[in-house]
């Protein structure tokens, strides 16, 4: 079974551009995982994918076919509405059997109640298949629409931020089984959600948009260790980067970033391919650390919060200039809030991007 892909394709509601210009593909048996903030155009990506909405230019092919003039109900996709778009006379384990008795199902009649019964007891609300939608909680309704597409055997699989209404303990649990049951099938399957880490979690390869844009397409690896730009820098990460702007300029003979009441040192790599600009500095908050007030090098400031989460702990430190920067730690942190410190930025915690771009500046 060929991929997933879309070539050049932008779409417009109004004076609002919803998708600029994309190319995105995605292999048989491959979970792409889409990320960006809310009205980044992942729902319009995906509703254009399936053939319900048309693109204003470019093109969707499908097994290597293209779907220009497909009507959504030959396409043979499967799509997980956001809203559920659960047929409210229908008990649970009716609306997942649905699809399988439209016409055109792949899956075989002989296996259609099996085939329920094994994914609601995946989602773990085999107990509620004889309710209907009105006795639901919305989780409950969220895994139901999940059902009623995971049931299916289709040629692409679209799932709308499938677990984003569950509660924390079930959408862990179910992530892992929900991406066991992808790997398993042969057509390609995309996975939006506004969260940057359950995408890093479930998808083979992470396409991050915004503003109907792909900003960066590639393994969780490399968009966690190498964010191609300051918004992927700012969306990803566990918190993610710390993000100041300023410039660069020299300072005792070595290279430093400066806005007013701030000063850090830059790795001489990163400073060469980036002198003379305007810039973004990117600080990645495992690789940052606390020291004392007035140390030498730090930066100056105090603590604005502390959250501790058992195996690890988010400090805020306030810069002298209002800036917050995130810090993360392992180690108990003894602070007490509104307290002076100072700030430890070794070359690992520091990313730098055009000022005027975005773009993620390579080292020379």
């Amino acid at each position: 079974m060929s991929g997933l892909a879309l070539s050049g394709v932008a779409k417009r509601f109004g004076e609002t551009l919803a998708l600029d210009g994309v190319n995105l593909s995605v292999g048989p048996g491959e979970v792409l995982a889409l990320t960006g903030p809310s009205g980044a155009g992942k729902t319009t990506l995906c509703r254009v994918a399936a053939g319900l909405e048309t693109p204003d230019a470019g093109a969707v092919r499908l097994g290597g076919r293209s779907m220009d003039g497909v009507a959504p109900g030959k396409r043979g996709v499967a799509f997980l509405f956001e809203s559920y778009a659960l047929y409210p006379h229908l008990t649970v384990r009716e609306n997942a059997l649905s699809p399988l008795r439209a016409p055109g199902s792949a899956v075989p009649r002989e296996r259609h109640d099996a085939t329920v019964a094994e994914v609601l007891s995946l989602l773990e609300i085999a107990h509620l298949g004889d309710r209907l939608p009105a006795a639901l909680s919305g989780g409950q309704k969220q895994r139901a629409a999940l059902a009623r597409a995971l049931v299916q055997a289709p040629r692409a699989l679209l799932l709308d931020e499938p677990i984003s209404h569950l509660d924390a303990k079930l959408r862990h649990k179910l992530r892992g089984a929900i991406r066991r049951s992808l790997m398993t099938r042969d057509s390609p399957s995309i996975w939006a959600t506004p969260d940057g880490l359950e995408a890093l979690s479930v998808g083979d390869r992470v396409a991050v948009i915004d503003g109907g844009r792909i900003e960066q397409v590639g393994t969780p690896e490399e968009i966690w260790l190498s964010p191609a730009s300051v918004t992927v820098a700012r969306l990803i990460g566990d918190p993610p980067m710390s993000v100041l702007d300023g410039e660069l300029a020299e300072e005792g003979g070595a290279t430093v970033f400066r806005r007013p009441g701030l000063q850090i040192a830059v790795p001489e790599g990163a400073a060469a391919a980036a002198r003379g600009r305007k810039v973004w500095l990117g600080l990645r908050a495992s690789e940052l650390a606390l020291a004392p007030a007035g140390a030498a090098g730090a930066v100056a400031g105090e603590i604005y919060s502390h959250e501790p989460f058992g195996k690890h702990e988010i400090v805020t430190f306030s810069a002298s200039d209002g800036a917050q920067i995130k810090i993360k730690t392992r180690e108990a942190a003894q602070v007490r809030i509104g307290e002076a410190a100072g700030l430890s930025c070794p070359a690992a915690a520091i990313a730098l991007f055009d000022g005027e771009t975005g773009r993620a500046i390579p080292a020379a």
